[in-house]
């Protein structure tokens, strides 16, 4: 073989070998390419739960939370089935229960289509609304996945929680009061008292009502509060008669209707001191 010759076999050896370690290459899996935990979990089991909607009213018979999930067949497996659950806890910091008075959830659900999952191109997704949310809680859903086989076994299970649906709420409180002589008005004091709203979300508009010194019947003095972002506070003057020792103390009600939802209906009381003569 003359020496040209040669140097063409040779170069064809070393491409054939650099295509092959290229190959291997692809092959392999790269450490820098590593899919993360998660995407792991989802590649081996195929499927998915997401919270598609959280919505906040005013009106708790317009508050709801959708749910949606999906899954596919495995190889092994024939039939499809699914579980929904939905926890809640007061926010922030309280415990997660599990609610079981919900219609539809908490028990194993399957596809309309006795057929659908035994095919590799099936899709089994389903969807579900749950409707009046509480104030001041949050909302979260744990959705189980089966695959089974035609025999009814179960090849394989998994479980996804969604990210958690909160509904922020008001909460009003007189935080203090302040009795001053009223000037204009011969022996009159001004009551000066303070609400607040210490939650999550506006108030439109309130009213705190009060109740003076030797009053049987209460709440009869009402002013609006306006509206209150989370944290605002704003200060509403009475003005009553006077207020002495022996007397019955002065009271202010926030909201004494009930018609504004509150995260916390138990503070919405102050109950004032007459000042010494």
């Amino acid at each position: 073989m003359t020496m040209p010759a040669r140097l063409h076999v040779l170069r064809a050896l070393v491409l054939a070998l650099a295509v092959a370690l290229l190959a291997a290459a692809a092959a392999a899996p790269s450490a820098l390419a590593r899919p993360a935990a998660g995407a792991a979990a989802v590649a081996d089991a195929p499927a998915a739960a997401r919270l598609l909607a959280c919505r906040h009213a005013a009106s708790i018979d317009a508050r709801v939370a959708v749910i949606g999930a999906w899954m596919k067949p495995l190889p092994a497996a024939q039939r499809l089935t699914l579980k929904i659950d939905l926890f809640q806890r007061q926010a922030p910091g309280g415990r997660w229960t599990q609610r079981t008075d919900v219609p539809g959830l908490g028990r194993w659900t399957q596809p309309s289509d006795a057929l659908l999952g035994t095919q590799p191109g099936d899709v089994f997704r389903y969807r579900q609304a749950v409707g009046r949310l509480v104030l001041g809680y949050a909302y979260r859903f744990r959705v189980s996945f089966r695959w089974l086989d035609a025999a009814g076994t179960v090849v394989r299970e998994s479980a996804l929680t969604t990210r958690a649906c909160r509904q922020p709420g008001p909460d009003l409180v007189p935080t203090a009061m302040q009795v001053d002589p009223n000037p204009s008005s011969r022996g009159g004091f001004l009551y000066s008292v303070t609400v607040k709203n210490a939650g999550r979300a506006p108030v439109q508009r309130a009213l705190l009502a009060a109740t003076y010194p030797g009053e049987t019947t209460p709440n009869l003095h009402r002013h609006r509060t306006g509206r209150l972002l989370p944290g605002a506070s704003v200060v509403i003057v009475f003005a009553g008669p006077p207020c002495g020792p022996g007397e019955s103390p002065p009271a202010f009600v926030v909201d004494p209707d009930g018609l504004v939802e509150e995260t916390n209906e138990a503070n919405n009381q102050l109950v004032g001191t007459c000042p010494a003569p």
